[in-house]
């Protein structure tokens, strides 16, 4: 299995969190494109601890989408802010 660093892995997470912001992304999704980003990898508990990681700082949040009843994941301010993205 291909090592990710940390740090890449929860610098994905937010720009995936970004793309199409508004749009929650599940832990499916996350992982999925996460690993696309990283050319592979990421397993599923690296993404939740980046995910965690994101979530303590600010980075990003979540709803529960009731429709769903999925938890959904999103950029926050602060998260396009570190990434320094418009």
């Amino acid at each position: 299995m291909k090592n990710v660093p940390t740090g890449m892995v929860r610098r994905k997470v937010r720009e995936v969190c970004a793309m199409a912001p508004g749009h929650g992304k599940t832990e499916p999704m996350l992982l999925e494109f996460v690993n696309e980003l990283t050319g592979g990898g990421v397993d599923i508990q690296m993404l939740r601890e980046a995910v965690e990681w994101n979530l303590s700082q600010g980075f990003v949040r979540y709803a529960e989408n009731a429709e769903t009843e999925e938890t959904e994941w999103f950029i926050t301010k602060a998260g396009l802010a570190k990434e320094e993205i418009k």
